[in-house]
């Protein structure tokens, strides 16, 4: 497990200090309730450009978009990594207020949990190694095809005839490193994950991509509402102030 407090800006920390400073105003205010009073927990899995934990400090797009967003709901981020399997039995549990990193908004995933309104389209693909012959689904037959355990990657696999063995990893890095090593034929990822592999590697490309229509969104735990308002409300205020575009810009660059 990895687990780091990420600081805010010191425009932030001014504020805090003035709550600080007013003790008996902490938790009374406008403020949604929380695991944690003054703190918004987050759990994710650990994913290249959205998600990581580096010399214990958290970075990423997913990241440094729900740190603005606590900021400017006076909240300190806490993020936790854990597989993705058990990501949404956290939020259950009530050990996070969000899971977030790369989580695809599904109609089966809505019965368990709560979505905010989306923050990323995305899609699936097929990775493959650069001297692959695999172009489509159909070349998929008879091969090892690598996923991620419990995830809409997992499904699309799982709807292919004649793949000979989906293998299932609870991280994304060694299924990306089993596929280079030759250890799988294949690998079904989101898109953004497959674009980033093959530009940083130059042992992979994409055969196929397979999807357009997928959107990533924030989990909150079932019937939390008013958790649910305050992230509509600042991603609504994120987009429209540019800070949205400037972080998408820093970690993928043009829109596509």
């Amino acid at each position: 497990m990895k687990r780091a407090v990420l600081m805010r800006s010191s425009a932030v920390m001014a504020v805090l200090l003035a709550l600080a400073a007013l003790p008996a105003l902490v938790g009374c205010g406008g403020g949604p309730a929380t695991v944690q009073d003054g703190r918004l927990l987050l759990m994710g899995n650990e994913n290249i450009a959205f998600l990581e934990i580096a010399n214990g400090e958290p970075g990423g797009f997913s990241a440094e978009l729900v740190t603005e967003m606590a900021g400017r709901m006076g909240l300190e981020l806490e993020v936790t990594l854990e597989p993705f399997a058990a990501l949404f039995a956290s939020l259950e549990a009530g050990e996070c207020d969000i899971a977030m990193s790369a989580i695809t908004i599904t109609p089966e995933r809505m019965e368990q949990v709560d979505f905010s309104d989306p923050y990323f389209d995305s899609g699936q693909a097929i990775l493959v190694p650069e001297d692959s012959a695999v172009s489509g689904e159909a070349d998929l037959a008879g091969k090892r095809v690598g996923v991620l355990e419990g995830s809409t990657n997992q499904e699309t696999a799982e709807s292919i005839p004649g793949i000979a063995e989906i293998v299932r990893f609870r991280e994304k890095p060694p299924m990306f490193e089993a596929l280079v090593a030759g250890g799988l034929d294949a690998v079904i990822s989101d898109t953004p994950f497959a674009q980033f592999n093959a530009k940083a590697t130059g042992k992979t490309k994409i055969a196929k991509v397979l999807t357009r229509s997928e959107k990533y969104g924030i989990a909150v735990k079932k019937g939390n509402s008013e958790l649910l308002r305050e992230l509509n409300d600042e991603l609504r205020k994120l987009k429209e102030d540019g800070t949205y575009d400037r972080l998408y810009e820093k970690y993928f660059g043009d829109r596509v």
